[in-house]
């Protein structure tokens, strides 16, 4: 059971790509041992191997894990692997040593650590992910000290901040010190939130938040653009997070879909429209999180394969940029007529896919237009529309 992801008639503009543009994935502790060899390594540019955190001591550790192996399959493929320090959750245990060390009398010893952890384990750079109570008054003094250290040793520094939020205590010259920030345009609702059922990362937002932090003087080149491969399900209490590998094992349909049911997430067509517009507005995708990805049987499915074929597209096989307005189908479920109706635009080239991949009706639609699917069998189908704008992806059932 394949779907046809990939269509002549679905072209992607490459405006605003370069030889720079940034693909970079997080890739948690738990998924080392493995993740790495499911990972096509070749249609990355960075990892941020999440999340190291002091002890005691200030010597950091990813929880005992060895991270050799990820960082010699990551620079065996040209792919810089970067450090990234404490992450959305912090024990106790690590909050207290996080701020002991950022007191300034042992930020130059808690730094000093810092480099000596990257030169043993051949490190590119660091990320700093210290999310909401965590970032402190200590943060942004050390985020400094941090910085004049890691220049003098030619290494990067960047961090992993809210999409639609800034930090007060993130001041402009520390914001201005990262080598770019890695914008997490995704967890506009979830778990904590189960009476707001609804896409936790959708299309519009990311363009909003993009220009938030460009109202926040923070420039398209020193943003990335966050993506998740994973979403939450709202029928579950509590609301369950389910991986995109999870939702196309489930049904491969499902890949080209953003909601299933009271699920939500970022399908093929989202994704592709994501990394269209980071192309244009920023320097690159930042994932979360690698190990969600699709793979093995299903790895045709990939979101990392959407993302670097929307990039380097293959001649006749292009990805597409899709549109964040769906049209109206009624009715759904359908029987012998389905009418589609609120078009995002006058004139849209349609393609309607069934179960198998199999194109049952091509056309143009006009303000409202009835399909014929008399005699179609019963089940789940796709109807993909195009426009000067890119594509949108919506299902239907037949009965």
């Amino acid at each position: 059971m394949k779907i046809a992801l990939l269509s002549s008639f679905f072209l992607v503009s490459t405006i605003g790509f370069s030889q720079d543009f940034k693909v970079i994935g997080y890739l948690a502790y738990w998924n080392f041992s493995t993740a790495p060899s499911k990972i096509e390594w070749n249609r990355l540019t960075h990892v941020n191997l999440a999340f190291a955190n002091p002890d005691a001591a200030g010597n950091l550790s990813f929880e005992g894990t060895d991270i050799t192996p990820v960082v010699a399959a990551a620079h065996a493929n040209g792919v810089q692997a970067f450090v990234s320090l404490a992450g959305g959750y912090l024990t106790p245990d690590w909050q207290t040593n996080w701020n002991y060390w950022m007191q300034p009398e042992h930020t130059q010893e808690f730094i000093g650590k810092i480099i000596a952890y990257m030169q043993a384990n051949d490190l590119d750079g660091v990320d700093i992910d210290l999310e909401w109570q965590h970032v402190n008054d200590l943060y942004s003094p050390f985020v400094m000290a941090l910085k004049t250290a890691l220049a003098a040793e030619d290494l990067p520094m960047t961090a992993a901040l809210p999409g639609g939020y800034r930090y007060p205590q993130i001041t402009a010259p520390a914001l201005a010190a990262f080598d770019w920030v890695n914008l997490m345009i995704y967890d506009l609702t979830g778990p904590w939130d189960p009476s707001n059922p609804g896409q936790h990362s959708p299309y519009a937002w990311a363009q909003q938040c993009l220009q938030y932090w460009k109202n926040q003087s923070l420039p398209g080149d020193h943003q990335t653009l966050g993506v998740p491969f994973y979403g939450y399900d709202f029928s579950t209490t509590p609301v369950d997070a389910k991986y995109f590998g999870e939702i196309v094992a489930a049904n491969p349909f499902n890949a080209q879909l953003d909601q299933v049911g009271q699920l939500y997430y970022n399908g093929i067509p989202t994704i592709v429209a994501k990394t269209q517009l980071a192309q244009t507005e920023t320097s690159g995708v930042m994932i979360w999180e690698l190990g969600q990805d699709a793979f093995g049987s299903y790895a045709e499915y990939s979101l990392l394969k959407a993302i670097d074929e929307t990039l380097h597209p293959v001649s006749g096989n292009n990805q597409a940029l899709a549109i964040n307005v769906s049209p109206l189908l009624y009715p759904n479920p359908a029987g012998d007529f389905l009418n589609v109706m609120k078009l995002p635009e006058a004139g849209c080239q349609a393609q309607v896919i069934d179960f198998q991949g199999k194109i049952r009706w091509s056309g143009d639609l006009e303000s409202s237009t009835a399909i014929d699917l008399e005699g179609w069998p019963a089940g789940v189908y796709a109807l993909r529309l195009r426009t000067e704008n890119g594509v949108t992806a919506v299902s239907f059932v037949k009965i």
